[in-house]
């Protein structure tokens, strides 16, 4: 149980992500485009997968390797939503976008990590210090 349950905080935690790009995107760069009830579901759909990859990271792999897989994993469903939605097209600017929006988000999660690692180390200094 312990596992369905981690494996759906990656699903949404994706979902989470990939809405916040959606929207960025729409917003930024197709202003006065409304998304599609198909575009908005496989964003979701999709995204909350992507996030399910990333626990690769779990792993006994080597961070190198583990980020390899996990971008062309990444990749390859993210190239599986552009074909389910017949609007969006793969060419050089699109992976130039993706490939930005990917390490903004990983940017995003080491920043994370460090604040949750220096608020343990504060807690184990206060725990000592007792």
């Amino acid at each position: 149980m312990k596992w369905f349950g981690k494996c759906v905080d990656y699903f949404f935690t994706g979902m989470g992500f990939g809405a916040i790009c959606y929207v960025c995107i729409l917003t930024f760069l197709y202003p006065g485009i409304a998304p599609t009830v198909r575009e908005t579901t496989s964003v979701l759909v999709i995204s909350g997968f992507i996030g399910l990859i990333s626990m690769i990271f779990e792993t006994d792999l080597p961070m190198s390797i583990a980020i390899i897989i996990h971008f062309v994993g990444t990749f390859c469903l993210f190239v599986v939503m552009a074909l389910i939605n017949p609007r969006w097209v793969i060419n050089i600017s699109t992976i130039v976008v993706f490939v930005l929006i990917y390490v903004i988000i990983w940017l995003i999660c080491l920043l994370e990590q460090k604040k949750t690692v220096n608020r343990i180390n504060d807690r184990i200094k206060k725990r000592n210090l007792k």
